[in-house]
């Protein structure tokens, strides 16, 4: 098994991976050069046999600080403790890199250490590693520093005023600043806002800016913003914590839990699109409202009875998608739904939710002018509406309605002509000026 393990080693150099070996009684068996490249301090001193304790003595007289000497054997204690009670990787900055450490049993033989360079560190980051060195704020202690500096996740600190005082070198990453300087005392919103500076701008940082106002008023709950190249941040507030008045801001990256939840909404969406129903809005979808269009448009010819349609559009729509956010263009789409679903309760009638903010209602046994008093009220109904949240202030919509009718159909025309009716109705109640209804007669044939 040793012979075995010496070979992985080799290998690892190769990968510039460290790698060192302990027995089940903390004794060294084998090591690799890049072990001796990341930790210059046991070259020439690490050997075989040679006690885990040894290693951890030598690591931590490069770190420690000299008020911190006196309790060099609890902290090689818990080292010890931490290397056969590791379960998952962490990470720490060590000569000039951020290097990730795991730990792995080997049954009966003992347990593997393994070493990776990540990145390196920005400007500045490597005093910050040796407290005897680093020029930390008088608000945190050089325990606190080297303990946060251990978490992957991005730590802000700041005073009394929300001024930034000191932030882990994840932070930095995170926001793309060159080093602690750089801070500059400034509020978060003015670090958010410039790492925005070289992008061009989104309804997404519109949000956050926007979040980040309100948070100035109402604290505590954790938040989400957008960060550039689609990247997204979940912000957990920690106030009160420190008796010099200073607060933390735990900085988390989601991107990969919010891809995953956009993965996992479209497929809902594709479910629900096979069940006939629209995910947002609770409504028939566009396959749903296909299939009930052939067959009621099969009944109206055979028994010659009428079948309107009108086709609905949200008004400037994506302005105010733009203007307040997706989240606030959902609800005012939820809204409009309830207006639609509570007005139009004819029996057989369907409202569907036709495509993005567009919708259509099929209407049996309704003629054309009862389609278009029908489809007056709703726009009345939806005119009345009053939306808003303390961000958005008070928002009113509108909708522009197209209405068509068999009534004048040959009896040789399919059901594509009364959508394509309905549909050029909508055109032009929207060229007209939008937030009115425009009746078509759908041509006598499709020839």
């Amino acid at each position: 098994m040793i012979s075995i393990l010496r070979l992985v080693a080799l290998a690892l150099d190769q990968l510039e991976v460290a790698i060192c070996v302990f027995d089940t009684r903390h004794r060294t068996l084998l090591w690799n050069d890049t072990f001796l490249q990341f930790f210059p301090e046991h070259a020439g001193h690490v050997h075989e046999g040679e006690d885990y304790r040894e290693n951890l003595r030598r690591f931590y007289l490069e770190r420690l600080s000299p008020d911190e000497l006196p309790a060099m054997e609890r902290y090689i204690e818990e080292g010890v403790q931490r290397h056969y009670q590791q379960q998952r990787a962490f990470e720490f900055d060590h000569h000039g890199y951020r290097v990730r450490a795991a730990s792995v049993s080997l049954g009966a033989l003992g347990r593997v250490r393994l070493w990776r360079k990540t990145t390196p560190l920005l400007p500045g980051m490597q005093d910050r590693i040796n407290p005897r060195l680093a020029q930390l704020s008088g608000q945190i202690s050089a325990d606190t520093a080297r303990a946060l500096e251990s978490l992957a996740d991005g730590i802000l600190m700041v005073d009394k005023q929300d001024g930034a005082v000191w932030a882990n070198h994840a932070f930095l990453v995170l926001y793309g600043l060159p080093g602690i300087a750089s801070l500059g005392a400034r509020q978060f919103d003015e670090i958010y806002a410039e790492t925005w500076r070289r992008e061009a701008p989104t309804a997404g940082f519109a949000r956050g800016l926007a979040i980040l106002k309100e948070r100035q008023r109402f604290s505590g709950a954790p938040y989400v913003l957008a960060l550039p190249q689609n990247r997204w941040v979940r912000i957990v507030e920690l106030r009160g914590t420190q008796a010099n008045g200073s607060s933390f801001f735990s900085h988390v990256d989601v991107t990969a839990s919010r891809r995953q939840q956009e993965e996992l909404h479209q497929l809902t969406q594709h479910l629900e699109s096979l069940a006939g129903k629209d995910a947002l809005t609770g409504l028939a979808n566009r396959r749903r409202f296909d299939e009930l269009l052939a067959s009621e448009w099969g009944e109206s010819r055979r028994l010659g009875t009428p079948l309107s349609l009108l086709m609905l559009d949200v008004d400037h729509f994506k302005q105010l998608n733009d203007a307040h956010g997706h989240p606030f263009g959902d609800e005012v789409l939820k809204s409009f739904t309830r207006v639609l679903t509570h007005v139009v309760q004819r029996p057989r009638s369907l409202v569907a939710r036709y495509g993005g903010e567009e919708f259509a209602i099929l209407l049996p046994d309704t003629d054309a002018a009862s389609a278009a008093k029908l489809a007056e009220f709703l726009r009345l109904q939806v005119e009345g509406m009053s939306l808003g949240t303390e961000l958005t202030g008070v928002v009113r919509i509108t909708v522009s309605i197209g209405v068509a009718c068999t009534s004048h159909c040959a009896g040789d025309a399919s059901s594509t002509l009364l959508v394509d009716a309905a549909d050029k109705a909508l055109y032009e109640a929207k060229r007209k000026g939008r937030n009115q209804v425009f009746s078509r007669a759908p041509a006598a044939s499709e020839d």
